[in-house]
């Protein structure tokens, strides 16, 4: 989620899918939950729509949660989805939304003090591909993945799961702003090889002092 310049509660109201022309999901898969900001705008655009909201942090988690009582198509899940299952080290960042399993890099820092590092939480970790067994998946599908530089462990732990998607909407970050994150021509090849094509850009975040662009939202779906 991006670093922006606003408080935490005022960013938790800018997101938006309106802008996503797309076939109505009866499944959404929101990998990185956060405080609810995705699920809140899935549940408003698709009234009734089955949410699992993937989240590791404890406390965003329980945030997710309350929600979940006043919406029971949502169902929160506390793990972080990876390409293993077992336990990580988690970097807890003071603004929630940039926490990541990859180590920050001193540019990202830079560039947004308030994301800051406090410490590190052990997490539990899980395959996408290995929960959905247990998991009721209506098609058609739309997964959103917001993992801070994880990217590629996710899909590589979901990929059947993935596969199924109608649409999957992914941040890609173009600066390097977590060790071994994945480059957007890494992740468009691997949507291809999936037959997934490239929809566009949307929500671009820009450095606050170079105006480089440094992430967005990228579309993939898959043609009917």
């Amino acid at each position: 989620m991006r670093p922006a310049d606003l408080p935490a509660e005022q960013q938790r109201d800018l997101f938006s899918i309106a802008e996503i022309r797309h076939p109505r999901p009866k499944t959404v898969l929101d990998v990185g939950g956060s405080h609810g900001q995705f699920a809140r705008e899935a549940l408003r655009a698709f009234p009734g729509v089955t949410i699992h909201s993937f989240e590791p942090i404890p406390e965003c988690f329980e945030e997710l949660c309350a929600l979940a009582k006043e919406n029971p198509t949502l169902h929160p899940i506390n793990v972080a989805l990876s390409d293993h299952s077992g336990t990580s080290e988690l970097w807890l960042s003071a603004y929630r939304d940039s926490s990541s399993l990859n180590e920050m890099l001193p540019a990202h820092i830079e560039a947004w003090p308030h994301t800051r590092i406090e410490g590190k939480i052990t997490v539990e970790t899980a395959r996408l591909d290995d929960l959905a067994q247990h998991l009721e998946f209506a098609d058609p599908i739309f997964a959103k993945l917001d993992v801070q530089g994880h990217e590629m462990s996710v899909i590589d732990g979901g990929r059947a799961t993935l596969a199924r998607c109608q649409r999957v909407m992914i941040e890609c970050n173009f600066a390097s702003l977590y060790k071994k994150q994945p480059t957007f021509i890494e992740i468009y090849e691997v949507f291809r090889s999936m037959g997934f094509l490239f929809e566009g850009f949307m929500t671009p975040l820009r450095h606050p002092t170079t105006f480089e662009l440094i992430s967005a939202d990228a579309i993939f779906f898959r043609a009917q």
